[in-house]
């Protein structure tokens, strides 16, 4: 209750220090829904109560059992109870991590972008509060506030401290720098998690939260802390999670995926697999795991790309892709709470996830100047894992490293090229019974890469089930890609075979799908977004990256003659001119979320038109012209 009150009490003092300005914070939640609020509240807390009797009646029998405690460096925090036995969440920081060419975004940086997380928020939980007074976030100016407690100085913790440093540090030594050294950094202790991520995500339309902790396979005395079926088990905290990202789609979590990677255990999926534990296993997060690449020291080129051993391995127990990404965790110089001027160095999950937390909230920095909108987190989520540099021991995703490594430079590339025609990055929207088709030409000198992702409703929880691999996806999307002789499938895991790394066919697990097609042969080629079944609430969000070479929108059907639409780039006006047709032709211009922001339909002799463009923002639109069953469709830039 008293967190509550300190939450409310500092919705002011969180306006003194906004990165994203009011008009974008409002822009976020007008998009939200404020019933939901409290309906995901009161469930929430519910749950909460339920599992604090649970530990209450446990401690009354067994009053010598701890909730908290300090063990070799590490902290654990009594969370639930189950099977009468105390379940422990621990802070991920055995291991590796470090950076994923993120300093190409800075200022000087290759890339010319000059972002760092300039006014950006980023949320960090852990299970202490950063030392706020540290000279590193206090460069400008303070940068990091504890909303859970009004303290002027709270009791700081090194871990946490350790974790908003590899995110936001300002660099006041340079080895130390974070990810994003100008963010502004929420500080929050692990307790009530949940419900404090929902406050600030629904008010404060917080856009990234970074969880450096997780439920580990064993505890410091080698004795199993969970019961063999909650390894890899969509369970009820998993789908909580899933719920909350549903139901702001903006929001993604970011979570360490664990340091249990040389554990062994009897019961799991196969040996050396199935080590993802709680949250780890929901749909809608981004899972990151610690790798260890060695790097040129002039060049910045990754030489070898191995996986911390100790990282946890998936997949989740339906056989979805997870963990999702890795970043490099090992050895992390950073800032320290033994005084305002101290540094260390850890490693570990615990590292590897604040790179990636800091490292997207400059891919989110950058695609708001460009498009003066932020991407939806299924966006996000899916532009990392489409760009992540795969290791070459195991082609397309394994469950040591995701989707690869993660490369900023990649997916910041594919955010400025969007806007030029070279790739595409589109928010849409899929409606039962509805297939959204795409048709492009593409050239053979380049690999050809669409990936699909989407935000998809909570499943039913599995909780108590051994190793169960009925799906838990509820919308289930089909991605495929033809051209005149072949049909290319998405990449999938196969549970019979998880050695043998990942395959290709029909993905019925996961709410992201990628096909990578290596050597394309020049030609047009057809991209569709199909369902399966019934989609819950009619319909289904989703977001779509498209690269390769020569990208070039094609006509659905090649009888349509040529529209010609000038000029692109345009400013105030943009002019169409159609040809003759026995149809009613339609013409609708979709912005980047897919909305239809203009539609007219025009007569047979109403053959040229000009478009208003004065109350349209800056950014990328889609043009579509319509007649019967043909139609033909073009990127338009406006200035």
């Amino acid at each position: 209750m008293i967190k509550k009150i300190v939450l409310f009490v500092l919705v002011f003092y969180y306006g003194l220090i906004n990165s994203q300005n009011v008009d974008e914070v409002r822009k976020i939640i007008s998009e939200y829904d404020p019933e939901k609020y409290s309906q995901l509240e009161f469930s929430f807390h519910q749950n909460e109560l339920i599992v604090r009797q649970k530990i209450y009646d446990f401690l009354s029998i067994n009053p010598n059992v701890s909730t908290d405690i300090e063990s070799n460096g590490r902290f654990y925090k009594l969370v639930d109870v189950i099977n009468d036995k105390p379940v422990y969440v621990a802070t991920d920081n055995f291991s590796a991590a470090v950076a994923s060419r993120t300093n190409r975004l800075y200022p000087g940086g290759l890339l010319g972008l000059n972002l760092q997380g300039e006014g950006m928020n980023v949320g960090v939980w852990d299970s202490g509060w950063i030392l706020k007074t540290h000279v590193e976030f206090n460069t400008p100016s303070a940068r990091v506030i504890t909303p859970d407690n009004l303290s002027i100085t709270p009791t700081s913790n090194f871990h946490a401290t350790h974790v908003g440093g590899t995110v936001g540090a300002a660099g006041v030594v340079n080895s130390a720098r974070g990810m994003a050294p100008r963010s502004n950094i929420r500080s929050y202790d692990w307790s009530g998690d949940l419900n404090e991520v929902l406050f600030d995500v629904s008010q404060n339309g917080l856009l990234i939260s970074n969880h450096s902790y997780g439920v580990p396979i064993y505890n410091d005395n080698n004795v199993l802390n969970v019961p063999v079926w909650y390894m890899g088990c969509y369970n009820d905290t998993a789908v909580a999670w899933d719920e909350l990202a549903y139901t702001y789609p903006y929001y993604l979590m970011v979570a360490s995926a664990g340091n249990s990677g040389n554990d062994s255990y009897t019961g799991g999926l196969a040996p050396g697999f199935d080590k993802l534990t709680g949250n780890k296993n929901s749909k809608n997060n981004l899972v990151v795991a610690n790798a260890n690449p060695s790097v040129h020291p002039i060049t910045g080129n990754i030489t070898s790309l191995f996986i911390n051993g100790s990282s946890s391995q998936g997949p989740t127990d339906d056989g979805r892709i997870k963990p999702d990404i890795a970043a490099d965790g090992t050895n992390v110089f950073s800032t320290f709470n033994s005084n305002n001027n101290d540094y260390d160095t850890i490693s570990g999950t615990s590292m590897a996830s604040p790179v990636v937390s800091g490292t997207i909230l400059l891919l989110q920095e950058h695609y708001n100047n460009l498009y003066s909108n932020f991407m939806k987190a299924s966006t996000l989520k899916g532009l990392v894992c489409h760009t992540a540099l795969d290791d070459t021991n195991i082609i397309g995703p394994d469950t040591r490293f995701g989707w690869g490594l993660l490369d900023a430079q990649a997916a910041a590339n594919v955010i400025t090229s969007n806007s030029t025609g070279g790739s595409l990055i589109l928010e849409s929207n899929l409606v039962n019974g509805q297939t959204f088709t795409y048709l492009f030409n593409a050239s053979s000198s380049t690999p050809l890469k669409a990936t699909i992702c989407w935000t998809d409703p909570q499943g039913t929880s599995r909780n108590g089930l051994l190793n169960d691999a009925t799906p838990v996806l509820v919308n289930d999307l089909d991605l495929r890609i033809t051209n005149s002789s072949e049909t290319f499938f998405p990449w999938k895991y196969d549970l019979n075979n998880l050695s043998g790394g990942a395959i290709k066919g029909d993905n019925n697990v996961d709410n992201l799908e990628r096909i990578d097609i290596t050597s394309p042969t020049s030609g047009q080629y057809t991209l569709t977004v199909s369902h399966k079944g019934t989609l819950l609430s009619g319909n289904q969000a989703f977001s779509l990256i498209l690269t390769g070479g020569d990208l070039v929108l094609n006509t659905i059907d090649s009888n349509i003659q040529e529209v010609k639409v000038w000029p692109n780039p345009a400013n105030d006006f943009l002019n169409i001119n159609l040809t003759t047709s026995s149809d009613p032709t339609f013409i609708t211009i979709y912005d980047i979320h897919g909305r239809i922001v203009f539609f007219k339909e025009v007569k047979n002799h109403e053959l040229n038109h000009s478009i208003d463009l004065k109350n349209f923002t800056q950014g990328m639109y889609l043009l579509s012209v319509k007649s019967g069953l043909n139609s033909i469709i073009k990127k338009v830039l406006i200035n």
